[in-house]
């Protein structure tokens, strides 16, 4: 292969509000506005690790079952003592979190956002 990737740039995620999307990720990770493009996306993120949160097209107002907003889960790493505080500020949010799971090499919390959209935290053991 000639080329590799370097990291992930960003995930891109539909949300049904962009500014109340925004400030959750803000107040619950620490992420903070590194641009946005008019009206969309707005792009937030911590160090080279971005989303970019997309207004969910409306295909059937009122049906909330019919607007794709998902991804599978993005994984947020930090350190042991990273992780300890993660599950105390997410407690002090009420943001209910399942975990700590213990994957032998690394510990994980799992949660969602506002949008049902699937999240963990995770630290690497040693």
């Amino acid at each position: 292969m000639s080329y590799t990737v370097q990291s992930i740039d960003h995930v891109e995620v539909f949300v049904r509000d962009l500014a109340a999307a925004a400030q959750w990720y803000r107040q619950t990770l620490g992420l903070e506005e590194v641009c946005r493009w008019d009206p969309e996306p707005v792009m937030v993120g911590a160090g080279h690790t971005k989303l970019a949160l997309f207004q969910a097209p409306d295909s059937n107002p009122g049906d909330e079952s019919a607007a794709p907003r998902h991804w599978h889960r993005v994984a947020w790493r930090t350190d042991r003592e990273g992780f300890a505080a993660a599950q105390k500020h997410l407690a002090g949010l009420g943001v209910a979190f399942r975990g700590p799971i213990d994957h032998g090499i690394a510990h994980s919390i799992y949660f969602q956002d506002p949008d049902g959209n699937l999240l963990e935290i995770t630290h690497y053991l040693g």
